[in-house]
């Protein structure tokens, strides 16, 4: 949605709605809307203030993406090959993406709408944490500073300072990943992220660790656990990743299976592995 300056200059070419704070515009056949800068303060219901948050959130994470060019380039690969997965000669007549914004928008707010939609549903998650562990699931979009901040510290002790990768952590995948994490008085202790893959309902898990003194203690399993659970209420069918060759057997554990050869990231040698949900 474009913020436009001159509000009287737009009124003229499009219809103003004060009530949603927004004005409509008709082109080439679409209608847009374009965001007018000084809020509106009126009241409004729980679905409209709902709607405007929702967007909000979802619009500024999009924002952050698209001026990362970089970025551009690994976002239109993912769009391009969600396109060529489409049947669009068989009904329901699946959307085509014809810009990397509107796939961006998509991925980012279907996934949080996925986990709202499924939080008051809890009753199956298993509770055997310590009673000075616990646990948070949430997408970036409600990751508060401090969280961010304890999520980056925690990946940088194991992936950089113990197993000396040096890459660039901060990949723009966490803006639409679910980050579920173990802590310790606000400290993180195991993480991982889940992001939908461009394959439809395969989901992928990544950056997943347990720091150096927690190990031993079962909280990699509990966690693993709780992130298949977390894809499995998120509609996926497939959960994929890449696992170092020494965390195979700790994978295989959960019916994950190795698919393809070995392979190299960071110079580390890795295995592809996939578990098929029920």
């Amino acid at each position: 949605m474009a913020i436009v300056n001159n509000t009287d200059y737009s009124i003229k070419h499009g219809k103003l709605n004060k009530k949603d704070n927004v004005i409509h515009r008709v082109r080439n056949g679409k209608e847009h809307m374009y965001s007018i800068v000084e809020p509106y303060q009126g009241p409004a219901s729980k679905a409209q203030k709902d709607h405007r948050s929702l967007f909000g959130k979802v619009n500024s994470i999009v924002n952050h993406i698209m001026a990362d060019p970089e970025q551009l380039v690994e976002w239109k690969a993912r769009m391009d090959q969600y396109n060529r997965s489409l049947n669009v000669c068989q009904p329901p007549f699946p959307k085509r993406f014809k810009t990397i914004r509107q796939y961006v928008f998509s991925v980012v707010s279907e996934q949080y709408k996925k986990l709202m939609a499924n939080r008051h549903n809890d009753t199956d998650q298993p509770t055997t944490l310590p009673h000075d562990i616990t646990l948070h699931i949430a997408p970036f979009i409600d990751l508060s500073a401090s969280d961010i901040y304890e999520i980056l510290k925690a990946r940088y002790a194991v992936f950089t300072l113990e197993q000396h990768i040096i890459y660039p952590d901060e990949d723009n995948i966490d803006y639409v990943a679910t980050h579920i994490s173990l802590r310790r008085n606000g400290l993180v202790i195991a993480y991982a992220r889940l992001f939908p893959e461009a394959e439809k309902e395969v989901m992928r898990i990544g950056r997943m660790l347990t720091l150096t003194a927690e190990r031993g203690k079962g909280l990699g399993c509990y966690l693993m656990n709780q992130v298949i659970f977390e894809a499995q209420r998120q509609g996926a069918a497939k959960i994929r990743l890449h696992a170092q060759t020494h965390a195979v057997p700790f994978y295989q554990r959960f019916g994950f299976q190795p698919v393809g050869d070995t392979f190299y990231e960071a110079d580390i040698p890795h295995l592809c592995m996939e578990k098929v949900l029920s």
